[in-house]
């Protein structure tokens, strides 16, 4: 069953695509001649729908043709290639093997392709569409594949203005909406991020070309702050001195606690600690540790 699954998923010899290729331009060639409005079937029809067919033969057969070229290309590199380097051989695949379809369709509309390229139309055209949301994506992968502010595999948070701000909530301080996940794949339009759920986050890349990005990947220590409210029933001076002496037992050095803030019936203490662990284990740990120091300040009162 193995040896099966194996050989159906290696990839074809580049003669057959070669061949198939070739066979399609042929017949491609052929319809475009029989559908020619000079002297072909289409003789009589306005010039306007032999250009909206030619488009429709260009879409068929350069679809397919890119089609194969893709996956032939992609199968005989894809495994051999680092991820991000994959990434990047499939970006710049799909987006030249498009790029030329756009250009055979504008030449099936009647722009001659030179007056495109050299002339004040290719400038027109560019900022036209540089304007559509479609090519800002485009622009925005070539961006991420060319400046890599992150890479395949990593752990990203991402915060962006298009997404809302979350405001602060009590106690708690002010909070970042990061959305968090594992980046699976960049292509021509979106970046997709696997969530913690398991989910695919589909982002545009244009969104994330204007995006505070945290990278959670690697391993450098960080700051951890957290703030929360205990009531004046435990002594604030005792308590912070209390837990700052308790978390420097695996934290050394590295912890700061202090009152934040001052309300009718608690006060906020705010604990930053410097580690290179996960944040939100980082986090649990702080809250089990000062539950049961709470606890034990409030036995200790009751006696």
């Amino acid at each position: 069953m193995k040896k099966s699954e194996s050989n159906t998923n290696k990839p074809v010899a580049w003669g057959w695509t070669l061949f198939a290729i070739l066979g399609l331009i042929i017949v491609g060639f052929i319809i475009g001649f029989l559908l020619d409005r000079s002297g072909g079937l289409l003789k009589d029809v306005p010039i306007g729908w032999v250009r909206v067919f030619h488009v429709i033969l260009v879409l068929v057969f350069g679809g397919i043709v890119s089609r194969l070229l893709e996956r032939q290309i992609l199968a005989q590199w894809i495994d051999r290639l680092h991820p991000e380097h994959a990434t990047s051989l499939k970006y710049v695949t799909r987006l030249l093997l498009y790029g030329a379809i756009v250009l055979s369709i504008l030449g099936a509309l009647g722009v001659g392709l030179s007056s495109v390229v050299f002339g004040g139309a290719f400038v027109t055209v560019i900022i036209g569409l540089a304007g559509q949301q479609v090519f800002a994506n485009i622009i925005g992968g070539i961006w991420l594949i060319l400046f890599h502010p992150f890479h395949i595999g990593d752990t990203i948070g991402l915060v962006t203005w298009q997404y809302p701000i979350l405001m602060p909530s009590f106690p708690h301080e002010t909070m970042r909406p990061s959305y968090q996940g594992r980046v699976r794949d960049i292509n021509l339009m979106y970046t997709i991020i696997e969530n913690g759920d398991g989910y695919p986050q589909v982002i545009p890349n244009g969104i994330l070309v204007q995006a505070f990005i945290e990278n959670r990947s690697h391993n450098d220590q960080h700051r951890v702050r957290l703030r929360f409210d205990v009531a004046f029933d435990i002594d604030a001076s005792q308590f912070t001195k209390a837990l700052e002496r308790q978390l420097r037992n695996n934290y050394d050095e590295r912890v700061s606690v202090y009152v934040a803030d001052i309300y009718p019936a608690a006060y906020s203490i705010v604990i930053m600690v410097i580690t290179d662990q996960a944040e939100e284990l980082t986090k649990n740990h702080i809250l089990q540790e000062s539950l049961q120091l709470m606890n034990s300040f409030r036995s200790q009162t009751t006696i």
